[in-house]
């Protein structure tokens, strides 16, 4: 395998506007989003956003160097203001090889909560599906398509029904218009099950788990202690706690300077996490035949079209940087900084500690 394209010697050691001319360059970035990772977003665009707006909020914006992702290299956007993140990131990077990675789909659930539902409602609205998907594409966008529709009742001693619509939302993220689903079929729900319609929203729990996995360059003895140190994770969730922080520090990072829905991916990370009962680590890590093996698992809903993407101009000028990928590849590309992220920790904690590189940089900011 030949030199990552995505490394660039001794670009920490660039002024910021070297940096931004070599990423302009790389990703054919035109003179008004060049514009756009400096400016970042304007007094009346935020006004458009949210509530009582008084002005805006930024954040230090820069990228993570080396990865290379299903065959295909990039240079990843991050936004954060933790020193060490993304010069973590790009370390794990270069230590590994071509990442595989995958999104966990484009599907959404929707919810509706039936309260004191009608005897026999389960069976009631399995045989009137069809009523309910006609009541869900009278309000569906034409992009947008309903995978499934299944019930459950919940609760013993005052039952209620949970009715949930999966729709395939595609390139969207797709929120706004799963709630206008589920706010349209819920009359329909309700004449089908009796008692009284209440919650209709959408779930963050995503159907489905993306990945990424790799090999890593590390010394044997190296290796043997980060998967003592994961296990450490397995073992104690106090200890899984920080671990996933550490990936989820990556992954947020990419999440917000592509204009995604944080809070969202953060909780749905960590209910995967508690899956099996007992919060653990999201991440694994082995020795397979002599070589360090990482792999990530977690849900991962991203979207490329609608919300922050078409307002931000920032996150539409770091969506082009990453080349304008599908919501499948970002969510691939945000699972793979989570990856590498986690490596460069566990790497840290195993040999000279999480404090010398943090601090260094730490001291930097501070002008120390």
């Amino acid at each position: 395998m030949g030199p990552k394209k995505s490394s660039i010697p001794g670009f920490y050691k660039r002024t910021p506007d070297e940096r931004l001319k070599i990423i302009s360059d790389m990703a054919g970035l035109g003179e008004s989003e060049r514009a756009a990772l400096r400016a970042g977003l304007d007094v009346e665009a935020a006004d458009a956003l949210v509530e009582n707006a008084l002005g805006t909020y930024t954040l230090p914006l820069g990228v993570a160097t080396n990865f290379r992702i299903n065959g295909r290299d990039h240079v990843v956007p991050m936004v954060t203001e933790e020193p060490s993140v993304i010069a973590a990131a790009s370390a794990g990077a270069k230590a590994a090889g071509d990442i595989t990675a995958a999104g966990s789909g484009s599907h959404v659930i929707g919810q509706i909560q039936v309260l004191n539902p009608d005897p026999g409602a389960e069976q009631k609205v399995a045989s009137h599906k069809q009523d309910i998907l006609d009541a869900a594409y009278a309000v569906l966008s034409k992009r947008m398509s309903v995978a499934g529709i299944s019930c459950r009742t919940l609760g013993a001693e005052q039952p209620m029904l949970k009715v949930e619509i999966v729709i395939d939302t595609g390139e969207a993220m797709g929120a706004n218009a799963v709630n206008t689903v589920c706010e349209g079929v819920a009359p329909v729900v309700g004449r089908i099950a009796g008692g009284r319609v209440l919650l209709r929203i959408l779930s963050n729990a995503i159907p489905g788990v993306g990945r990424a996995e790799a090999y890593f360059d590390a010394d044997q003895s190296v290796a043997s202690d980060m998967v003592a140190a994961y296990r450490f994770a397995l073992a104690d969730r106090f200890r899984a706690v920080t671990h996933n922080k550490g990936i989820m520090n990556g992954i947020s990072a990419v999440a917000a300077a592509t204009g995604q829905d944080t809070r969202a991916i953060e909780a749905g990370a960590h209910m995967h996490a508690a899956e099996s009962g007992t919060y653990g680590p999201l991440s694994r890590w082995e020795v397979r035949d002599g070589r360090l093996w990482g792999g990530l698992f977690l849900p991962m809903r991203v979207g490329t079209v609608g919300g922050l993407t078409t307002h931000h101009e920032t996150a539409a000028a770091c969506l082009k940087i990453l080349g304008n990928p599908d919501s499948q590849t970002l969510a691939g590309i945000m699972t793979a900084v989570g990856l590498c992220q986690n490596f460069a920790a566990l790497r840290a904690l195993a040999t000279d500690g999480i404090q010398k590189g943090h601090m260094k940089l730490h001291a930097r900011r501070l002008g120390r």
